[in-house]
């Protein structure tokens, strides 16, 4: 009958390990140190990715390249320049450089729509609205003559359905500036003989006139600009036309007596 090896004999007994196994040293890392240096792999794991989003800066960007360069001549690349990027890495924020386009105009009229709903929902009379209103327009396009200058200057280079956009938010614009001179004439504020177009006209002139002389840190700081352009503004919508002369321009007075000699 074959004898079953005793515990530690047989084949167990008999292996040797080889000699590789001498020259295998095992250190233990300080248990301390071990510790540490999961706390340190913990905090990493839950430490936010700084991601920033540089769409503000994209935009704000592309409003100085546009206005320097002009849309047409400008590129995404100018854009990325500015910003410090890669070209590619824009593509994270737009589309096309028209989207870019479309995106600061949005933008811009998103801001004077916050400024209408503002002045819609001031508890004073039509006129004072009206005057409030223009005051308070003619100071955000000095803060922002750059934007200004782009939203009218470059809005043409805009195609399809982003135009026709644009085209329905122009005309908003327009209309609450017509309905503030209604709501103030119809009050009797205004000139009984004005003419609400004509006028409307004149005030977007005088507003979109701005960006093409204005400069930030030139001799009129933009509080006093907005006031005298607010006061002169008024002056015309409420005090009487003055009497015309009698002389057309381009020709010479004439005395009752006959026609003036050269």
């Amino acid at each position: 009958m074959r004898e079953v090896p005793a515990a530690g004999q047989g084949m167990m007994a008999s292996w040797n390990p080889p000699d590789q196994v001498e020259v295998i040293s095992l250190t233990l890392p300080n248990k301390r140190l071990v510790d540490c240096n999961l706390s340190t792999m913990a905090k990493e794991k839950r430490r936010p990715v700084d991601r920033r989003n540089r769409e503000h800066e994209v935009v704000e960007a592309a409003i100085k390249v546009f206005y320097e360069k002009g849309y047409a001549a400008s590129t995404i690349q100018d854009v990325a320049d500015v910003v410090g990027v890669l070209k590619g890495s824009l593509y994270h924020y737009i589309s096309s450089k028209e989207d870019l386009l479309f995106r600061i105009l949005q933008e811009s009229h998103e801001q004077t729509r916050e400024l209408m709903t503002e002045i819609s929902e001031l508890d004073v009379a039509p006129l004072e609205r009206l005057q409030s209103y223009l005051e308070r327009t003619y100071l955000w396009y000095l803060a922002h003559p750059e934007r200004v200058s782009v939203y009218f200057n470059q809005q043409h280079h805009l195609t399809g359905e982003n135009r026709g956009e644009m085209r329905v938010q122009m005309r908003e614009y327009e209309h609450y500036l017509r309905e503030l001179l209604a709501e103030a004439k119809g009050a009797g504020g205004l000139r009984a003989d004005l003419d609400l177009k004509l006028a409307s006209f004149f005030l977007l002139g005088a507003l979109n006139s701005l960006p093409s002389w204005y400069r930030p840190g030139g001799a009129y700081a933009p509080e006093h600009i907005a006031r005298e352009f607010t006061a002169m503004s008024m002056r015309t919508l409420t005090q009487a036309e003055p009497p015309s002369s009698a002389a057309r321009p381009g020709r010479p007075a004439t005395s009752g007596r006959g026609r003036a000699r050269a």
